[in-house]
Parts: structure tokens; sequence; C-alpha cells
């Protein structure tokens, strides 16, 4: 016989775990239908690697990689420009150095499918804990990897888009065992608040995870007095929180006007200055985002979940009454993660100018509702439960196919990938031109630069990020700034002409480091890579460097 800690509002539902001893059956082995579903599960994510491995690298990811590999001995902000919250840098950066290579892309990309794979075993945990059951997580696991949006740049690129969803998982199960146990665990809700605040320092959006799950430790359960809520939840939670966010603190406190010029006004004056100018496409007004919104959320993956959230939410009231619907519904572990989506919700209209990947912090806690509805399912209609649930996994399955299947594909030949690829591309071109690593070079791709081995001066760590918007710094924040613009483009070059100038083919901006190389006598090289040609140009007196006789280059 062993204590069996079941919270308190799943007994209210489930009578059958009123009492509060007896026997757990031991686990029993898959049945052949988990198996196989497992196997599903297996060969979508599969897929995703393949597609994530393969997808073409994208202007954000410049920002992340190259401050995570300088950011070892330059200030991340004052020197090179970054302008999230550091912990992805210093956690990308760490990577770097315990590997010690130069496949820095790759690194990046695997981290993001650690990223993957961590959220879908957080779902699997507090599916287990909760007692929901294995074609719960199996619909959760589709709605997650069958998310288009997720399947596109917000969840396939080295950025800090899909990294948080992981620790804001883990914290939810943390949570779980804190608060929603017949015992409260203090530890638990100090794990929490840890990965709360490791979710926040992944990116600001998330900032509010903190206060919801102070709120649920404040008034769950119900059945606690409010001082033990406070001192064996709250108080924790809080510690936890505090001492995780300590170096992020550490840089508000002891670098505040640098810290806030690089992050909070970069996005609240900057940006909006630079895209207020730009003639390019933006999603800037109400109406706009809206629609933006509406062609995200009301759509795949996301509509399922949503659907899903309705339909068994209202199983009970068409068995009975909309009272037992409530009582399904008012349980702090169905509230907290249908108020965590709905504050998302609002959250993703902030940033302007907005773009897709704004619309993710939504997405995992729609997907959490829909575990904890089937968790809290009373018995009679566990049938409908079930049927919404494989309905739910089918369409999301086959929404995410046409995406998945190519994945496949693109997985069986890793040297097409991205992350082989332009590795590889970049070190023949830079071969070509007669560079033997280490000379700095002048681009607003930096990522590139890495690739061939190249040094990047502090000026164009960011990418463009900086660059773009440097006309538009006020006096009283140049300093916190190192950068060059448009403008002073050609006198910055001229102080120091750089031996290289990197053009990626795909960016306006670049123009005018094409038009000075040309104009200063710099050799051009070119070399296609998957549609796109990147050119290289050497300065006129920067002495090439040849390959060693009869053998490869050692670049």
């Amino acid at each position: 016989m062993q204590r069996v800690e079941i919270a308190e509002d799943w007994m209210e539902l489930r009578p059958e775990y009123a009492e509060a001893v007896h026997v757990r059956p031991r686990p029993q082995p898959l049945a052949r239908i988990e198996l196989a579903g497992l196997g599903v599960l297996g060969i979508v994510f599969l897929g995703l690697v393949g597609r994530l491995m393969s997808t073409p690298l994208s202007r954000d990811e410049n920002l992340f990689l190259t401050v995570a590999r300088l950011g070892g001995t330059q200030d991340i902000y004052r020197d090179l420009g970054y302008n999230h919250l550091p912990i992805l840098p210093w956690l990308l950066g760490g990577l770097y150095d315990l590997v010690g290579t130069e496949h820095f892309l790759l690194i990046a990309r695997l981290l993001v499918l650690a990223g993957w794979a961590t959220a879908l075993g957080a779902i699997w945990l507090i599916c287990r804990r909760t007692e929901a059951g294995f074609l719960a997580f199996f619909t959760a696991a589709c709605l997650l990897m069958g998310n288009v949006l997720l399947l596109g740049g917000a969840g396939m690129l080295a950025t800090n888009n899909l990294l948080p969803l992981a620790p804001a998982l883990l914290a939810f199960y943390a949570l779980l065992h804190g608060i929603g146990s017949s015992r409260p665990s203090p530890l638990a809700c100090f794990a929490a608040g840890v990965l709360v605040s490791c979710a926040i320092g992944l990116k600001a959006n998330y900032i509010f995870l903190a206060p919801l799950f102070a709120l649920a430790t404040l008034f769950a359960p119900a059945s606690r007095g409010f001082a033990l809520r406070l001192l064996a939840g709250t108080l924790p939670l809080s510690i936890g929180g505090l001492l995780a966010g300590l170096p992020v603190l550490m840089y508000v406190l002891f670098d505040t006007q640098s810290f806030f010029a690089h992050t909070l006004r970069y996005f609240t004056e900057l940006q909006p200055a630079y895209w207020a100018a730009s003639g390019e496409p933006k999603v800037d007004t109400l109406a706009a985002k809206v629609l933006l919104a509406e062609s995200i959320w009301l759509a795949n993956a996301t509509l399922l979940s949503l659907v899903g959230i309705v339909a068994l939410a209202l199983i009970p009231a068409m068995r009975t009454n909309m009272r037992e619907s409530v009582r399904l519904v008012r349980s702090w572990s169905v509230v907290l993660p249908l108020g965590l989506a709905a504050t998302g919700f609002v959250v993703a209209f902030v940033p302007s100018p907005s773009f897709p990947q704004y619309f993710v912090p939504p997405i995992p806690f729609l997907i959490l509702a829909v575990v904890l509805l089937r968790a809290r399912t009373a018995t009679p209609d566990l049938p409908g439960a079930q049927a919404v649930l494989g309905a739910m996994a089918l369409l999301a399955l086959v929404g995410g196919a046409s995406r998945i299947g190519p994945g496949l594909v693109q997985l069986a030949r890793p040297q097409q990938w991205e992350t082989i690829s332009l590795h590889r591309d970049m070190r023949a071109l830079a071969r070509e031109a007669g560079f033997s690593g280490g000379e700095r070079v002048a681009t607003l791709t930096p990522a590139l630069a890495l690739a061939g081995n190249f040094a990047v001066p502090p000026e164009f760590a960011a990418g463009q990020f900086v660059y773009r918007i440097a006309p538009y710094i006020p006096a009283k924040d140049r300093r916190y700034y190192t950068t060059t613009s448009a403008a002073g483009l050609a006198a910055f070059l001229d102080a120091a002409p750089p031996p290289a100038i990197l053009i990626s083919g795909e960016e306006t901006l670049e123009e005018p480091f094409k038009a000075y190389a040309l104009s200063h006598g710099y050799t051009g090289y070119r070399r296609r890579h998957k549609g796109r040609t990147i050119e290289l140009y050497r300065r006129p007196d920067a002495t090439p460097v040849l390959p060693p006789a009869g053998g490869p280059s050692t670049l």
C-alpha cells in the first residue's frame, strides 16, 4: 500500500479518486496501438528534423549566431548590439565553447531541436502526472509538431521564438507537483520559478508567465489556508524566479542605460522609427494585426486546439447540464493555461510592426488546456472526449503532412542540409578568393562570415538590426552603440578598408557595400548557394593565400 498524492480539484470531479489510500496499479506495458502511435510521432519528429536542418539561413539568425560567437570576449549590448534578454547568447555561446566546432549554424539548429524534444517531453510528463492518457499526449504532440507557424521560421530557425516553450511547459509541470498534490512541495514551486525566469530570459514576451504563476500559487488549491499557500507556493516560486533572473538583473543594475537602450527603447522607439520611414510592406495597424492574427490562430493546428477546448468543455453539458461543464473548467489547472493563452493573445499585439513569430506565445498553453480538460473528464464523458482527441490528432497530422513529408526526404540528404552545405560553400568561396581565415570582413550577413571563417567587426555583429536604425538613435543613447550607418559607411570603410566585403545577395541594404567594393577595385568572387548568389570581394592589396600544394586547403 502507498499513499497517492492527488490534487483536491481532481477528486471533486473524479469521485473514484477520493480515497486517500489505495494500491497504485503497476505500470502496464504499452499496448500495440500506443506503440504504433509512438512510431507515428517518431516519423513526424524525423520529418521535423529534416525540415529544421534544411531551412535556409534567415536574416534573424545573424544576430543570435554572431553575438553568441563573439559574446565571450565582448559586451553583447554595448559592443555587439544585441537587443533581447541575454540568456540565449550565453547558452549558445557556452555550447560553442564546449563543443569547439566551427559549424555554428549546425550547433544552433541542434539547440532548437533540443528545444522541440524537451517541449514534447514536458507534455508527456504533464500527461503522465495528470493521468490524461496516451491519446492526450499523442494529440498534444501532433498539435505541436503539426502547427504550421512552428513549422515555419518561428520553429525552424536558430532564434528565441521556439526555445521558451520548453521551460514554460516544464514550469507548468513543476507547478502541478508543487500545488497540485495532496501535500505542497516548496521545492517544486522553486523549480517552477527558475523555469519561468528561464523562459522570460529567452524572450521577454513571456513576462506574463510570472504574475499568472504567482496568482495560481496564491489562490490554489482553495482547500488550503492562505498562509500555507503563500509560504509553500508563492514564496519559493518567487525565490526561484529571482535567483534565476539574477544574471539579467545584474545587467539592469550595473549597466542600466545601455541595457534599456538596446532592449526596451530599441523596440519601442528605434524599430518603429525605422519601419515608419521604410517603404517595405509592414503590419503596423490594429486592423492589419487582426488580419495577421486571424490567418495564424484561426487556421491549422491552432484552430484545432481552440475547437478542441470548446468541444471538451461542452461534452458534460451535452450529457447533463451546463453546471457540469463549469465544474470541469473551474479548476486552477485548467484556468491557468487558459489564462496564459488569453494573455499571450494580448501580448502578441504589443510589438509594432507585427511579424508572424510574435503570435507564438498562446499556442503551447492552448495545447495544455486540451490536455488538462481531458485529464479532468469524468468517466461517462470519456468516449466523446477520446473521439474529439482522435479527430484533432488526425487533422493535425494531415495539416502538417505537406511540410513534414518533404522533411523526411531532406533528412536522407544530409549533404544538402543548410547547416552543412552553407559551411561547405562558404569555405570553398573563401578558398577561391585566397583567404586563409581570420580576415576582417564588412557584411550585413555575419552568419555567412562565420561560416567562411572570417572575423566579424562589432559594428556588423548584429547584422542589419543596428545598422539600419543607426540614423534614429538619439544623441543620449549613441554612446551605448558600436555601429555605423548607410550615410557614414564609406567614411567608416575608408578609415580601415576591410580585406573582404561579403554580400549575401538578399538584402537591399547591402548595395552600398557592393558599390564601395566595386569603386575601390576589390576583386569579386561568386558562388551559387541554393538559388542565390553569394559575392565575396577581396581588397586589391590583400595578399592571396594559396592552398597547400598537393592537398586540400586547411580551410
